[in-house]
């Protein structure tokens, strides 16, 4: 029987102990070695964007930088940075270089997850943006979109007015970072002096004389009117914004009156209406309010499955469009996605049933264009054959509605 061999404890921690230091050499040798391979890694990109960049050096990104700016690099020519946007995916990194003038040097798509096409290409349509930013300033900023490519485009031109904003704060200046919505929704909390409250657009139900828009909160208990530049809070029938001119005052609080005064009953949808007709409201004024679900081209070509365009249209007593609102869609991001957008909507205005007409047939096998691009017609996106018809279809849907719930005097 073979006899077991113990092997001291020692002579094992003396092993361990030289197998660290050994680890320890190596790493102190090979660390510098690894960093300065990375950093010449590093410097040839930053090179590639801002060729006559010297001497870089990282910039800390604080709160004060566009939430996309995720590294930054100050050069003796200029500044680097590296921006991470949205476009038809998450993940869209772009580095770009920006001279010691504000002007765009270079940019690189540095990682992405965008769909490429049929010939495996990423950014085929969008090859040529690196030369029509290159020599623009945030003062010019002008973004470029691309037919086909429209969310990749977009988030580009994002990423380099990202990267500007971001070269003027490292230069010193103050700059506004806010995107518009922002900004909307800072302007309202200010004129009802809150901080953290969110404000939707009121769906006019009534001409407001004096007014250009009022902002409701979600419990539609304080609104914001705009006139002007001017945003003037009411709360409980109180101007509570200070500093507001008396013939702003009395705008305000007339249009609040109007607004408070106005409610809202069920209707009872009428047989024969088309399904399209999801809801419907009358107010004390004697408009009516439609809730409707049109098929546009995301929902045909989902083949039921899809998503419909959600629209909520008011008509007045008289039979006239007073208000339209795409509430949800998920039509293609710019085509289709036109019909949720202010001078989509300007169209119906005032518009009665006459003055609306469906411009095409769907197309039954194909998925042609078959509305002339010169058309006329009130409702038409060119090139969205199919959002066209759907919501053209679903608003005349709704006066024929109108119209069996008024016919002989019944309102």
């Amino acid at each position: 029987m073979k006899k077991k061999i113990f092997m001291p404890a020692i002579v094992l921690c003396s092993i361990c102990i030289v197998v660290a230091l050994l680890l320890s050499f190596v790493n102190m040798v090979t660390a510098p070695i690894i960093k300065a391979r990375q950093d010449a890694a590093v410097n040839e990109a930053l090179l590639e964007v801002l060729p006559n960049g010297k001497n870089f050096e990282k910039i800390e990104i604080t709160s004060e930088y566009p939430e996309s700016v995720t590294e930054g690099y100050k050069a003796d020519g200029g500044f680097v940075f590296k921006v991470t946007v949205t476009g038809k995916s998450t993940g869209l990194v772009i580095m770009c270089g920006i001279d010691s003038n504000g002007k765009v040097v270079g940019t690189k798509v540095i990682a992405n997850n965008e769909t490429p096409d049929y010939a495996g290409k990423v950014f085929p349509a969008v090859e040529g943006l690196d030369g029509k930013y290159k020599g623009m300033t945030l003062d010019g900023f002008d973004p470029y979109l691309v037919s086909g490519a429209t969310l990749t485009s977009k988030a580009y031109g994002d990423a380099i007015k990202a990267a500007l904003q971001a070269a003027a704060i490292a230069g010193g200046n103050s700059v506004d970072v806010r995107t518009p919505e922002q900004i909307l929704q800072d302007n309202c909390n200010a004129a009802l002096g809150t901080s953290s409250l969110k404000f939707t657009q009121w769906f006019a139900l009534e001409h407001l004389d004096g007014i250009d828009a009022v902002y409701v909160t979600d419990d539609n208990t304080q609104r914001v009117y705009v006139i002007g530049e001017s945003f003037i809070g009411v709360r409980s029938g109180t101007i509570v914004t200070a500093n507001v001119s008396d013939g702003n005052k009395a705008l305000a609080l007339s249009a609040d009156a109007i607004i408070v005064a106005l409610t809202l009953e069920d209707v009872a949808i009428p047989d024969g209406a088309a399904k399209t007709v999801k809801s419907i409201k009358k107010a004390s004024n004697g408009a009516y309010v439609f809730e409707l679900s049109a098929n546009g081209y995301q929902s045909v070509f989902e083949y039921g499955n899809g998503t419909p365009i959600s629209i909520k249209l008011a008509i007045s007593a008289d039979g006239k469009i007073l208000n339209v609102l795409t509430v949800a869609h998920n039509e293609t991001e710019g085509l289709g996605s036109a019909c949720a957008t202010e001078e989509y909507y300007e169209q119906y205005l005032g518009k009665g049933d006459e003055d609306i007409k469906i411009s095409s047939k769907y197309p039954v096998d194909h998925h042609d264009d078959l509305i002339p691009g010169d058309s006329t017609d009130v409702g038409v996106i060119s090139g969205a054959t199919y959002t066209t018809v759907g919501y053209q279809t679903a608003i005349k849907d709704a006066f024929k509605a109108f119209e069996l719930i008024t016919a002989g005097g019944n309102k």
